[in-house]
């Protein structure tokens, strides 16, 4: 009997084919789903968009996307109202549908 000597033990994930799937399922496990807004949260949020785009004031916007929650501040640059999106920071483009909360 032959002696391997001093092996470390490897991961779980240290397999490269089964790596990528664990990632995956890790991935999907921490998505949330969108929270529902009623006609009413959504009409007072657009209202909040138009008031501080005319304002030039600094807002913090939450919004959704890909399974995530994400949360910017800075000035609403931009609004498209024909294809229903924000700029903010000259840089973030949030469509209205995926806006939560402005505060």
């Amino acid at each position: 009997m032959m002696d391997r000597g001093m092996v470390k033990w490897q991961p779980f994930n240290a397999v490269a084919s089964g790596s990528s799937m664990i990632n995956d399922v890790l991935k999907k496990k921490n998505k949330v789903k969108m929270p529902t807004l009623s006609e009413d949260q959504q009409n007072e949020l657009q209202k909040k968009v138009f008031d501080s785009y005319e304002t030039k004031e600094e807002i913090r916007i939450k919004y959704f996307k890909d399974g995530k929650i994400y949360i910017e501040e800075g000035k609403i640059e931009q609004i498209n109202q024909n294809s229903h999106y924000i700029i903010v920071n000259s840089d973030l483009k949030v469509f209205f549908a995926q806006i939560i909360e402005i505060y």
